[in-house]
């Protein structure tokens, strides 16, 4: 279709940028029409990706195209009424297939632009009155972290005496992008107890799970996939992909897992990812049921999306043994694992990685060699040693128990104090539940109650960005002993109860304000 030829003293742009011109003027490319990515015409035509995107840029400079971060370049339609100068035509929103079961003002560019705004405005503001929860004294069920002080005494000197007995000239240089061989091959073992061949080729080391999202996210720059991301979810997440220009499509959990009829609106799109966090959920803390699994596993292969499982809360089930991962079913063409050590060991390591196929974490790799280009030597062979040593197992066994008898003293003190209206999750592991309010009360006017009360917690907008948890909040046992549980849940029943006796229209605060 977009056949050149190299005998020809025609510069190969030119060939392909007249092309498409012709193919637009013979009908064969409508108005709406979505290029191929620049990585495909590339690959198809036998060229540099420079070279289309040279020809794309005249393209789009003649006005036959318009280009839109996050989704692609598509075919202007010069006869119709524009939008605004960088926005597609009316005709060219109705006409685009990936617009079919999809919000059209998500796709103009003046729109999208207000509802990122609404987006992100909302997060900040939140954000901006998170300190009031932290002000001395005051019993905050916030942290999302493991406490320090939880770390058995010289956990971290001892570690790093045993790395550097021999000598510190083995972590003076940086190592390869991919990371320490001998670490990733650490975490293939321990991946493979599932029952699934992991191969150290298959793993990179990144700077956390923050820093393995944003290299997903780049690497989906290209082929710009529907991004979905199951709701509640740690924010941070839709935020990466967002940095990325993607736009971001939710759908909701239950503690059963994602909604799988919910995700049925995307099985026309293509090509399309989905993030999910499928143990001890954040916030819920509960794990995806077998079912919920098997149909999200079918449904990925019936519509071929890579689906994005985030693990990083896996080693802290109550119970060790859980079900295989998403990897072993789908493999590593259309899995991609991320975790890291930051909930089970410490945050200040920043030692994560992905779990993928080989020919993707290649590409990765290549991302990851222009942003950092690798993650520390020394902080990689901290992790091993961890590993190696027996401290990570042992450490993460204990905080089992702890994190277990801290959520039995929050689940007792719930049952005991709270109004009959409120509804929590029953996690499978870690520190964190989901908390609900009535529909229609607000969890951020409820926090300014609390906080005089001498409680906090986190409110459910900042789990949403579409805002549909704002009767939701966070409780999290991570830095709380048993007696600050409990009295921190007597502070919180007695506030909830004081604000239901208004009715929700009375309670003021949405959650919503703040769009600057």
């Amino acid at each position: 279709m977009y056949e050149i030829d190299r005998d020809l003293d025609i510069p190969l742009y030119i060939q392909i940028r007249t092309r498409v011109e012709k193919l637009i003027e013979s009908g064969e490319l409508q108005p709406g029409d979505r290029l191929p990515s620049v990585s495909s015409l590339a690959k198809a035509i036998g060229v540099t990706q420079a070279t289309v995107r040279r020809a794309l840029q005249d393209l789009g400079e003649a006005g036959h195209t318009t280009c839109h971060v996050g989704r692609g370049t598509f075919i202007r339609d010069v006869n119709a009424v524009k939008v605004d100068d960088e926005g597609p035509s009316e005709f060219a929103l109705n006409q685009r297939p990936e617009a079919k079961g999809r919000s059209r003002q998500m796709l103009d560019r003046p729109r999208e632009h207000a509802a990122r705004r609404l987006r992100t405005g909302v997060s900040k503001a939140l954000y901006d009155i998170m300190p009031l929860a932290h002000k001395p004294g005051m019993i905050a069920l916030t942290k999302g972290t493991p406490d320090a002080s939880d770390l058995p005494a010289r956990f971290l000197d001892e570690t790093c005496e045993d790395v550097l007995k021999n000598g510190s000239v083995h972590y003076i240089a940086a190592t390869d992008p991919l990371g320490v061989y001998d670490l990733r091959k650490e975490i293939a073992r321990r991946a493979s107890e599932d029952g699934m061949v992991v191969t150290p080729d298959m793993v990179m080391i990144t700077n956390g799970v923050s820093q393995a999202i944003t290299l997903i996210a780049q690497s989906a720059m290209e082929e710009q996939p529907e991004i979905i991301c199951e709701t509640p979810c740690f924010q941070g997440i839709s935020n990466s992909f967002a940095a990325m220009g993607h736009w971001v499509e939710t759908v909701q959990r239950d503690e059963q897992g994602p909604i799988i009829e919910q995700l049925e609106r995307f099985s026309d799109y293509s090509p399309r990812m989905f993030y999910l966090c499928p143990y001890v959920h954040n916030p819920m803390g509960t794990d995806i049921s077998p079912e919920r699994s098997r149909r999200l596993v079918e449904w990925a292969k019936r519509t071929g999306s890579i689906v994005i499982a985030d693990e990083i809360f896996r080693d802290l089930r109550f119970e060790r043994k859980a079900q295989p991962s998403l990897l072993k079913d789908l493999g590593g063409e259309q899995a991609i694992v991320v975790s890291s050590m930051s909930k089970s060991v410490m945050t200040g390591l920043r030692i994560g990685w992905i779990i993928t196929s080989p020919k993707r974490i290649q590409e990765l790799a290549q991302l990851k060699r222009l942003m950092d280009h690798s993650a520390p030597a020394i902080t990689q062979a901290l992790a091993l040693n961890i590993y190696r040593s027996g401290r990570f197992d042992s450490h993460v066994e204990s905080m089992r128990l702890v994190y277990q008898k801290r959520m039995s003293t929050l689940i007792n003190s719930l049952e005991k104090l709270m109004p009959k209206e409120i509804r929590w999750s029953r996690p499978n592991g870690g520190f964190s539940i989901l908390l609900e309010l009535p529909r229609g009360y607000s969890s951020v006017a409820l926090l300014l109650t609390a906080i005089d009360k001498g409680v906090s917690f986190l409110p459910g907008p900042l789990f949403d960005i579409d805002q549909r948890y704002v009767h939701g909040m966070r409780l999290s046992t991570a830095w709380a002993d048993e007696h600050q549980i409990k009295e921190g849940i007597e502070l919180l029943a007695n506030a909830i109860e004081e604000f239901l006796e208004a009715p929700p229209s009375d309670t003021g605060l949405s959650g919503l304000g703040g769009f600057q």
